[in-house]
């Protein structure tokens, strides 16, 4: 989804580029929040997340990504807010993201509809690093090592769930505005333009009694350049012990598993077997994540008076 070359061609020219550039998460199912804003205010408890992602392991400068989300429900809002920050290194780039964002959710044929938007604060950064022979580090035309640029995205998403089952479509990078990045001359800039991403999710709760319960889910990911499928099958068993497996389309095959720690505290973990080309050079990726939800009960005022008297 994400190549390596596209870092270092980014660097090496002056010109625009077009790729798929979002964060690619196996385990999407449990951080629908990352990539629909539609989920912001679902459920009935605050939600705090972590993940880290090494992609590609063996490549050297390969895809390292850091992410954090948090999920405010908040009734008197009608819906939720949401903060998101996320750290990905790729090549010799570094994009550094905060986002916040609303969710509005409203009951909808037996289930709850989110519609939720997202406003993205972006850090593009050329990080220093040997990355071009020594008789060419004063060519004009490459950018500049420790360049910065800043840029500003929406993201918008719709979520339907009910009892056991859930969909959602999204769209990131709405703006498509463009990263520009000086070169070392001064006299022209590599302009990295963000391209629009869709995406498209849904899955089930099948209960199997006894304590299990299947839950199979997908999603479908496009730039409308090129095209992702990612397949998931999943179970729990007594809310406690999960695990399963992923395949997403020409590119990898994924196990994963996880534990509910305590009742709030659920920690997860997948590995992802490379099955396209890059297998010969690659040892696979590896992502974990934890997810920590609580409640803050307020108890209702009781009705009556109160006297304080005073003794003298």
């Amino acid at each position: 989804m994400r190549k390596t070359r596209l870092a270092l061609f980014a660097m090496l020219c002056t010109s625009a580029i077009w790729a798929q550039q979002d964060v690619q998460f196996t385990q999407f199912a449990n951080n629908k929040i990352f990539y629909n804003p539609g989920v912001i205010g679902s459920g009935d408890a605050i939600c705090l997340s972590a993940a880290h992602r090494s992609q590609w392991v063996g490549f050297e400068n390969a895809p390292t990504t850091q992410n954090f989300s948090a999920n405010v429900p908040l009734d008197i809002i009608g819906g939720g807010l949401s903060v998101n920050f996320t750290n990905d290194m790729i090549g010799f780039f570094q994009d550094i993201t905060a986002g916040v964002g609303y969710g509005y959710q409203a009951s909808l044929a037996g289930g709850t509809l989110g519609l939720g938007v997202r406003v993205d604060f972006r850090n593009k950064n050329v990080t220093s690093g040997v990355w071009a022979p020594p008789q060419t580090m004063n060519d004009p035309s490459l950018v500049q090592l420790g360049a910065t640029s800043m840029a500003t995205d929406l993201s918008f998403g719709t979520y339907y769930q009910r009892d056991n089952w859930y969909a959602g479509l999204s769209s990131t990078r709405l703006l498509e505005t463009k990263d520009i990045l000086t070169a070392n001359g001064g006299s022209g800039n590599a302009q990295i333009r963000g391209q629009r991403h869709y995406y498209l999710m849904g899955g089930y709760d099948i209960d199997l009694q006894n304590g299990f319960v299947l839950q199979p889910a997908m999603m479908v990911k496009t730039d409308l350049v090129t095209t992702q499928f990612d397949l998931n099958a999943a179970a729990t068993y007594n809310n406690q012990i999960w695990g399963g497996v992923t395949y997403r389309v020409y590119d990898a095959l994924s196990v994963m598993a996880g534990y509910q720690i305590t009742k709030d505290l659920r920690a997860t973990y997948s590995y992802d077997l490379t099955t396209s080309s890059l297998r010969n050079s690659s040892s696979g990726s590896h992502e974990i994540m934890m997810s920590y939800c609580f409640t803050i009960e307020i108890p209702p005022k009781e009705k009556g008076s109160y006297r304080n008297p005073i003794f003298l």
